[in-house]
């Protein structure tokens, strides 16, 4: 009796090691599978074709969900975020804007949008004002 109580703690034994080894080669294929991952992302990002898809994609994104509060122009926005309200404050169009709101620019149509995300709500609308003063200064300063 006491060789098969021998034979079995030597066989749970041998039965623990093979588990444990299973797991831990688990764990590293996980890990290299999560590394590959993140190595591949970090490669897509750094493409500038696949980031200049990828925010046309995010632009395109954003005009379609304020189209579904508002009529805009047919053409493509240019997209900015609001990073810091109160250096826009002084300026009456961005009085009620908010970190992390996005501003739609038309430039064709002159018109732009802050569009709050978070609420699913146009915060402002209006004409935009395209100074072309200083481009038209420049061009004279040179021609003399």
């Amino acid at each position: 009796m006491d060789n098969n109580k021998a034979i079995n703690i030597k066989q749970r034994r041998g039965l623990r090691k093979k588990l444990v080894i299973i797991i831990v080669g688990l764990i590293i294929a996980a890990l290299a599978g999560i590394c590959t991952w993140q190595f591949l992302e970090m490669r897509n990002l750094r493409n500038p074709e696949n980031t200049a898809a990828q925010a046309k994609a995010d632009a395109a994104e954003l005009k379609n969900e304020v189209a579904k509060l508002m009529q805009l122009p047919d053409e493509d926005a240019t997209i900015a975020t609001v990073q810091d309200a109160q250096k826009l404050s002084g300026q009456e169009f961005f009085k009620d804007a908010k970190n992390g709101d996005k501003v739609l620019i038309f430039t064709q149509a002159k018109r732009a949008v802050i569009y709050r995300p978070s609420e699913n709500k146009i915060v402002n609308a209006g004409p935009v004002v395209i100074n072309s003063a200083s481009s038209t200064a420049r061009q004279d300063q040179n021609s003399k």
